[in-house]
């Protein structure tokens, strides 16, 4: 007889079926007849650490609206995070709320600018190293309550500003976005599973819509439409393992309901302080997820995309048009606890 897997993300459907378990996290598969059903939840004695990288090459290129033509040497900016954070369950709850305490082992930084001009302060996002944070997820994996995590965010975002100059308040250039973005990565494959009950089998698709980490704090931060397809089911060393590939696409909704790490007013140093009015236009690219289905757990993802972007100058410079071409790298992988 064949077998017919799906992927159950609602602790709902174990209770109709006589079973106790909890997304997100990790408890091994249960055959009931012919269905093997791959059901996830956090282990409370179990810790999760996870390597977390994202790079990011922003290119500016000018050109002249009026013939199309490239105006000047093009600029570019590489951005670099590399971070480990511990995931230790503290509240796991079958039927409601699971809280759980991450911590950042290691965060750091690295910028370089093919103008010279690198920055010789670190960047505000390394402030988060050895501070644990609280999240509380939803039966279903979404994260339900980040007060805890935006307060953490929001101080260290406020040592991202120059307060020398009297005249004006200016922002330091920071990764706190990439940061924020991978949290809410991390377990958007599963969590987004509109119909969690029915299961999720080999070829089916569902769609979400996340945050792009826009490195520029604007009051509707762009967002991109991401399809997940779970691809196959695999074997490998007596575990089960599912392949999630993922494909990305510009939305026209903005961002709702993430930590905000800023306020007031202020001026961008280096390449953004010059630019405003940004419209972008497009964005393409891909990812893969492995999801052990028999610890429960998220083994790797990467995701790859370019983002276009038109802006304008903060100050009139004729029918000179600054475009910006973004390509960006996230990486997660699951490490062994010490």
């Amino acid at each position: 007889m064949r077998l017919r897997k799906r992927l159950i993300s609602l602790p709902l459907y174990a209770v109709m079926t006589g079973l106790v378990c909890f997304l997100p996290g990790g408890c091994g598969s249960v055959q009931k007849h012919d269905e093997n059903l791959l059901i996830v939840n956090f282990r409370k004695d179990q810790p999760l650490r996870y390597q977390m990288t994202s790079t990011r090459r922003t290119t500016l290129v000018v050109q002249d609206a009026s013939t199309g033509k490239k105006q000047g040497s093009q600029q570019e900016t590489v951005e670099s995070l590399e971070m480990v954070i511990t995931y230790k369950p503290v509240k796991v709850d079958p039927f409601g709320v699971t809280q759980i305490e991450g911590t950042c082992e290691s965060v750091k930084v690295n910028r370089n600018s093919s103008s010279g001009k690198n920055p010789t302060t670190s960047d505000a996002l390394e402030n988060l190293k050895g501070k644990p944070f609280t999240l509380e997820l939803s039966p279903s994996g979404k994260i339900e309550d980040f007060k805890p995590l935006e307060k953490l965010l929001f101080d260290a975002g406020s040592t991202a500003f120059d307060n020398s100059r009297k005249d004006m308040r200016v922002k330091n250039p920071d990764m706190i976005y990439d940061f924020v973005a991978l949290q809410w990565y991390l377990w958007d494959s599963i969590a987004s599973v509109p119909n969690p009950m029915a299961g999720v089998t080999p070829g089916m698709t569902w769609k979400n819509t996340q945050l792009i980490a826009w490195p520029v704090p604007i009051p509707q931060p762009p967002c991109r439409i991401t399809t997940f397809t779970l691809d196959s089911v695999k074997e490998e060393n007596s575990q089960q393992k599912a392949v999630i590939k993922s494909t990305y696409q510009l939305s026209d909704k903005t961002a709702a309901g993430f930590p905000q790490p800023y306020e007031g007013t202020f001026m961008m140093r280096g390449l953004f302080g010059f630019l405003q009015n940004y419209q972008f236009q497009s964005l393409a690219g891909q990812g893969e997820q492995i999801f052990n289905l028999t610890t429960g757990t998220v083994e790797s993802d990467v995701q790859e995309y370019d983002l276009v972007a038109k802006a304008a100058f903060l100050f009139h410079l004729g029918t000179s048009i600054p475009y910006l071409t973004v390509h960006q790298t996230f990486s997660v992988k699951l490490l062994e606890n010490r």
